[in-house]
């Protein structure tokens, strides 16, 4: 029984366990990639441990502040453009990496948030910050990011509708009942 629950667990962490292998190549191959390599990853597991229970409790108080039923109106299915808008402006004006706004955008479908709406918010939150378009505009000009931005949020929202046809809210909550 312990053989089939160590197979099991090295099966649901093979993708941890390759980066094991990888790195223990490297340190008998080329040491000082290897060495950079864990570097970095110190350096990035470091900012996730600081960011990443700041977002989680973000989470809960908009999982307990913010109702269901607000959630469906202003993000679900039937919210329409404006839903797609309140998505884009709360991508925009998110703060943090990427991968801060899953567990977010996790708790959102979960509540009842169109698949549209969360690929809009995540999309928004990773190339349409406002900090990122006022760094935008100093080096490369207004008219430069305008046009990335008008084309940038155009493809945004045909990605989420082609999003919300290709993948089933209701395959996503069999995921998170997995969990």
């Amino acid at each position: 029984m312990k053989k089939v629950n160590r197979f099991r667990w090295l099966k649901r962490n093979k993708l941890l366990m390759s980066v094991l292998v990888i790195y223990g190549l490297f340190f008998v191959i080329r040491t000082d990639i290897a060495k950079l390599a864990m570097s970095n990853s110190i350096y990035y597991l470091k900012e996730m441990l600081f960011v990443l229970p700041i977002i989680f409790l973000l989470t809960i108080a908009i999982d307990v502040l913010v109702s269901k039923e607000a959630i469906i109106k202003h993000l679900g299915i039937d919210s329409g453009i404006k839903g797609s808008i309140y998505a884009l402006i709360l991508g925009s004006i998110s703060a943090g990496p990427i991968y801060a706004a899953f567990p977010i955008c996790k708790m959102l479908i979960k509540k009842g948030a169109s698949i549209s709406n969360v690929v809009i918010i995540l999309s928004a939150w990773a190339v349409v910050k406002l900090p990122m378009l006022a760094n935008e505009v100093k080096f490369l000009g207004v008219s430069f990011m305008m046009t990335r931005w008008i084309l940038t949020v155009i493809a945004i929202v045909i990605i989420g509708m082609i999003t919300e046809k290709s993948v089933s809210t209701n395959k996503l909550n069999a995921i998170y009942e997995e969990d």
